[in-house]
């Protein structure tokens, strides 16, 4: 029995067992129903305020306005006790996820775009085509040869294997999701049954590393565009979020815990990433940048600071050098040869509304989404601090990439041109495209005296006053929202929201410039 007959039989049961116990009703978050008192009255207040139109007494008026004031007190009454009763029912949790829908409200629409003969799109279908065969072209750096591992290659990561109570405990730390993906179950509903699969998951999971085979579902994601600009009008102004199978998330989750510590343990991490790895994020590495900057300044010499950008960069990483770059590590034989199988041959379809577009083709790249991805990039471009001169440090986070120096006032040059010949050329090695339009490749690199860095305002003097500035701004535009939108004015409730929208917005920035 192969892996893709175990998995499909699998996923056959969870589906009927799914579809004969489950009642599917589309319920919107949080919406209450006004009670029947409180539209009986509103009926009144109307009432009266057509008696009024119409006879334009002023004794007829004064009834509407008494009357009207009388049933909006009601009505703020019942939401301020709705509101409360839905937070205590529910948790501050849910209470939070129904809140961001009234004050962060996000459409997954797609407006009408142009496709590159100068068409209009309006139906979701014509849309969701369009995009997805921009998605397909992104990907271009096709495999050179086929993989092979050597004959005379010796790991030395011990074989990744995973046992039920692992399958069992991955599945409840994950949060509940009723996103639709390629194996057409909630994952909401998996966690509910994940007593009764986790041990038949566990053997699908080990059969499938050791038979280095995987699942077509598993390769198969749902790609979301998200727009990268604000009035997006072609399909390039989308960039492709992947909703790969809940089950294939959860093995990847346990591969995770077994190939960090491995990476951790051989020391591969070049100290310049900050991304996706424990005890490191953006506040480490602008910490240390920021630490760099201002000892150099306080020595009296300038910093010079260039911001990499990559074109495309998750989406064109080729498998081949990728697969070489993990063999050199000497990772386990199996899970060399299962990511190779988990990599090739992916397909995608792009949802725009409800409508799905045909399927197409990633012939390289990592899907943008999957658990594994933000590692896998990681790995591939760990060497780049390594070709830099000594003078020029590098900060990374992911692919977003800085290298900077410091210089006497009066220098005329700078190991920074050397830096970026290295850096282009360690580009066309690794087949990583730099944006011509914002970068080098004798183009001129615009000098600024304001740039965001992960987050971050940074101006030439190191002032964070504009940052400052549009963080408090943004945090009380959202407190006006919640009190244009929450009738109650509970503490408990305030607090919370407070906690949940507004702090996060200056508390980032200040643990940052507290640290400094």
């Amino acid at each position: 029995m192969t892996v893709e007959q175990m998995y499909s039989s699998l996923m056959s049961e969870v589906r009927y067992i799914f579809s004969k116990s489950v009642e599917e009703k589309w319920v919107p978050l949080g919406k209450t129903s006004v009670p029947q008192y409180l539209l009986s009255f509103e009926t009144i207040v109307e009432s009266a305020y057509w008696q009024s139109k119409r006879s334009r007494k002023v004794e007829d008026f004064l009834l509407y306005v008494k009357l009207a004031r009388r049933y909006r007190k009601k009505l703020i009454k019942f939401q301020s006790n709705a509101e409360l009763k839905y937070l205590e029912e529910k948790g501050s949790s849910r209470f939070s996820k129904y809140a961001k829908t009234i004050l962060k409200p996000r459409s997954n629409s797609i407006p009408n775009i142009v496709n590159d003969l100068g068409k209009l799109l309006e139906s979701d279908s014509e849309k969701a085509n369009c995009i997805a065969e921009s998605f397909e072209r992104q990907y271009i750096n096709e495999k050179s040869k086929l993989f092979e591992l050597p004959d005379t290659y010796d790991s030395i990561q011990p074989t990744v294997w995973v046992t039920d109570d692992e399958v069992y405990k991955t599945i409840k730390r994950c949060k509940n999701s009723c996103s639709k993906t390629s194996d057409d179950v909630p994952f909401t509903f998996i966690k509910m049954i994940a007593p009764l699969i986790s041990s038949a998951l566990a053997q699908i999971f080990n059969f499938s590393m050791i038979k280095g085979e995987v699942p077509e579902a598993w390769k198969t994601s749902i790609v979301i565009p998200l727009a990268k600009t604000k009035n997006p009008s072609t399909a390039l102004d989308f960039r492709p979020i992947s909703l790969t199978s809940h089950l294939c998330r959860i093995y990847e989750r346990c591969i995770l815990n077994q190939l960090t510590p491995f990476l951790n343990y051989v020391e591969f991490w070049s100290p310049s990433q900050h991304g996706f790895l424990p005890k490191r994020s953006t506040v480490t590495n602008m910490l240390e940048a920021m630490n760099d900057w201002t000892e150099a300044l306080d020595r009296g010499e300038q910093v010079d600071v260039i911001y990499i950008d990559f074109a495309k960069a998750f989406d064109r990483v080729p498998h081949d050098k990728l697969l070489e770059k993990l063999i050199d590590l000497k990772i386990n034989k199996y899970l060399v040869i299962w990511l190779n199988a988990y990599l090739e041959n992916r397909t995608f379809r792009v949802k725009v509304g409800e409508t799905l577009s045909d399927y197409k083709t990633s012939i390289c790249g990592v899907p943008q989404g999957a658990v594994l991805s933000p590692i896998l990039f990681g790995v591939y471009v760990n060497s780049m601090s390594a070709i830099l001169p000594a003078e020029v440090k590098i900060k990374q986070f992911a692919d977003d990439t800085k290298i900077y120096t410091a210089l006497k006032k009066d220098s005329h040059t700078s190991p920074l041109q050397d830096a970026l010949n290295s850096l282009s050329s360690w580009c066309d090695d690794a087949k990583l495209d730099l944006n011509q339009s914002k970068t080098i490749r004798n183009q001129d690199i615009k000098r600024v005296t304001i740039t965001r860095d992960l987050g971050f305002l940074i101006s030439s003097n190191l002032d964070f006053s504009e940052h400052w500035k549009k963080a408090i701004n943004a945090a009380k535009l959202i407190t006006t929202r919640v009190f244009n939108q929450y009738s109650s004015k509970k503490p408990r409730l305030m607090i919370l929201l407070y906690k949940t929208f507004i702090r996060p917005l200056v508390e980032y920035e200040f643990l940052h410039k507290k640290a400094l």
